[in-house]
């Protein structure tokens, strides 16, 4: 079963250091995508096992990394790369049990306590508080620093790792999105739609996948997305479907709108061309070193000699990994740069009102060069 590597991680924890100011040995990590990120750690949200936990990364300055998490985690623990593991006994089935978190606290808590040195690192934005009252109470000497900006930093360029995950979610949205398109039906209902889109990714996965994103169809593509609804699917009606794939944190994402059972009307038709014009811009733009800014104003300009850019009111695209969105972001104000590893997207979007709403996407692995097409999906208004 693909995951990430245990090279890949250590390569992550290196560059964190790299980050991390020097008086700093050692360094707390509880968010749970980061967890996965230098660690390898995935709770499945698909068993009881995952719910209400939780777990600490304690990272050491001279390469070690000790991972606490519950006995009822023990298989999630069992396959991450930790050179120290830490399982404290929260529940056997047996007595009652206590509260779940202030195991994992108190637990963290003594392992940190045994960290020799003036400074700690850890992410303000996930950190329990309980971890840090404990650690003010026990060492109020103690100094601690916030790493969230250099995690932030360092994700923006995905691994060789990172990008197979990715890759794996995509070859199986791509494979649910082709399900779509030749079994829609009219008389469907757009949760139906969704439950084939489920059931083909995790089919083509091999494995139990998380599907989330826009499901839509007819007048409701002109709002631009929406989760699947009761409605039911007519004759000629367009389907936008963009949705990602979650598999062990990561995803893709993609779009692709198309008609059931008919032919786009010439107005459609145009639209369609309008899109695939602009995202054709936007892909002669992207290599590292072009700012985000010109991204944007090449899809968009695109669309404004097609006389349509009014009716693309959101982004041109955005980075994708363990977040969506998350940086760079393709748009108008924006103050970053492509650089080489960025996996970003492009999905231009045009939804006049009572006329018509679609959007395409696909994604991209930015290069010095220029970029490599990560998502190889159906991009087609048209299913006959």
């Amino acid at each position: 079963m693909l995951m990430l590597a245990e090279q890949g991680c250590r390569a992550r924890r290196d560059r964190l250091w790299k980050l991390v100011a020097g008086d700093v040995d050692w360094v707390v990590i509880t968010n749970p995508s980061h967890l996965t990120y230098f660690a390898g750690f995935v709770a499945s949200p698909f068993v009881f096992n995952s719910q209400n936990a939780g777990a600490a990364l304690v990272l050491g300055r001279d390469g070690s990394a000790t991972l606490v998490a519950d006995n009822v985690q023990e298989s999630f623990l069992n396959a991450a790369f930790a050179t120290n593991k830490v399982m404290p006994v929260w529940y056997r089935c047996v007595e009652s049990a206590g509260d779940r978190s202030e195991s994992l606290v108190n637990t963290a808590l003594d392992v940190l306590k045994k960290c020799p040195g003036s400074s700690i690192g850890y992410e303000a934005s996930s950190c329990p508080a309980a971890i840090i009252e404990g650690l003010h109470t026990s060492r109020p000497n103690l100094r601690l620093t916030n790493v969230d900006p250099h995690v932030r930093q360092l994700r923006r360029a995905k691994d060789a790792d990172e990008v197979e995950l990715i890759k794996t979610s995509l070859k199986a949205a791509t494979a649910a999105l082709k399900a779509a398109m030749s079994e829609t039906r009219p008389g469907m209902t757009e949760l139906d739609v969704y439950r084939l889109v489920q059931r083909v990714a995790s089919e083509s996965a091999g494995r139990q996948v998380l599907v989330y994103g826009d499901f839509v169809s007819g007048t409701r593509c002109q709002q631009i997305g929406g989760v699947p609804s009761s409605k039911v699917i007519q004759s000629g009606e367009l389907v936008l479907l963009d949705f990602s794939v979650v598999i062990d944190n990561y995803r893709g994402d993609f779009c692709n709108t198309f008609v059931c059972d008919g032919s786009p009307s010439t107005r459609e038709r145009e639209l369609y061309e309008a899109c695939c014009a602009a995202m054709q811009a936007g892909e002669r733009q992207l290599r590292a070193g072009t700012s985000c800014r010109e991204v944007f104003a090449s899809v968009k300009n695109e669309l404004t000699q097609r006389k349509v850019a009014e009716y693309f009111p959101h982004h041109a695209g955005h980075g994708v990994g363990l977040g969506h969105p998350e940086p760079p972001y393709l748009v108008p104000e924006s103050s970053e740069t492509l650089a080489a590893g960025d996996v970003v997207t492009l999905e231009p979007g045009v939804y006049l009102p009572g006329v018509a709403g679609m959007r395409y996407e696909r994604n991209y692995l930015i290069t010095d060069a220029g970029y490599e097409l990560l998502s190889d999906h159906p991009i087609s208004i048209d299913v006959r």
